[in-house]
């Protein structure tokens, strides 16, 4: 499969989904779906204003060149069957004049693409072919473009949306340079990390445990913020959904710090629960990943901006 900010697809759930986005999209242009079946002209789709898609996506993730290199070969392919299929492109059309063929894939692997798109481009200007408008061009596109529509449909099939992270935005040097430059933050989080060790009475190597503890809250953050910034992108009604909750549960963490008399441990462990709770109730089309990663979000945030906090008790103050 190949993975990718939206979650995880091959060749087929690819095309699947977005012959389902296309359609909705370009109802009013007369979206028309074309099978691969009995032949493959190059095109798995058009509207009758002019605009044709091919989709494509890898079986698996590879590095950008391998990506490029069969990006590059599938729209040579494709693009050559314009010509080889022009007898039942053109009964197939019924006067339609293609103005673009755009490539839909997860990813662009190299910019290089965009020249050899211009490239064959003018190739098939050159043909001369019936159905080809005189301001023909060749695109790619890639899941980013297609944001809202993919949103929805997700959040309109029995589908799972897989929010992920970006890789770039997460990284270990990210990791490093945010907690340099939000120390009170890290602070925050340092001191409530050392009542809960202090708790468990882990007094070997209990810095080592607050450190890492601390790290993990970090990355739980970052990871957190990147889905966001895709959620936001994807489905800003949801996303807002999901601010409110935050802000909601938020306001009664307080008062729920306040009266406890949980140990700081469980304590959390309780909040955690809960929150899992209210996020897979209130959207029930996220996986479980990203569940999962919401959830950690949302402590790491209110551990380091402050609505979750531990009073420690005399016994624990004296003893330590």
């Amino acid at each position: 499969m190949f993975i990718t900010s939206y979650g995880s697809f091959n060749g087929s759930t690819w095309e699947n989904m977005f012959q389902i986005i296309l359609k909705r999209k370009y109802m009013q242009a007369g979206y028309q779906r074309v099978p691969a079946t009995p032949g493959d002209f190059g095109i798995e789709g058009f509207t009758k204003d002019g605009l044709t898609f091919q989709c494509f996506c890898p079986e698996t993730n590879e590095d950008n060149k391998k990506l490029y290199e069969r990006q590059r070969d599938k729209i040579t392919a494709d693009i050559n069957k314009l010509k080889i299929n022009e007898a039942e492109l053109v009964n197939l059309l019924g006067g339609t004049k293609l103005t673009t063929w755009t490539l839909i894939t997860p990813k662009m692997g190299h910019h290089d693409l965009i020249p050899h798109c211009n490239t064959k481009r003018d190739l098939v200007k050159s043909w001369n072919l019936p159905f080809i408008d005189s301001d023909f061009n060749v695109l790619v596109h890639e899941c980013d473009d297609y944001a809202l529509e993919i949103g929805e449909y997700f959040n309109q099939t029995d589908k799972k949306l897989s929010l992920q992270p970006d890789a770039d935005e997460t990284s270990e040097n990210k990791l490093v340079a945010w907690k340099d430059t939000q120390i009170p933050l890290v602070e925050n989080a340092i001191s409530k990390n050392e009542i809960i060790i202090r708790s468990l009475n882990k007094k070997k190597d209990a810095d080592k445990a607050v450190n890492i503890l601390t790290n993990e809250q970090a990355r739980h953050y970052l990871n957190g913020e990147s889905i966001l910034r895709k959620w936001r992108s994807s489905q800003p009604e949801n996303h807002q959904r999901f601010t409110e909750l935050m802000a909601s549960v938020a306001s009664e963490l307080q008062e729920k710090c306040l009266l406890t008399n949980v140990d700081p441990s469980p304590f959390l462990e309780e909040i955690k629960s809960y929150m899992e709770d209210k996020i897979r109730t209130s959207f029930p089309y996220l996986d479980e990943s990203t569940v999962v990663r919401l959830k950690n979000y949302c402590i790491a945030f209110w551990i380091m901006t402050c609505p979750i906090y531990f009073e420690e008790s005399i016994d624990e103050i004296t003893n330590n």
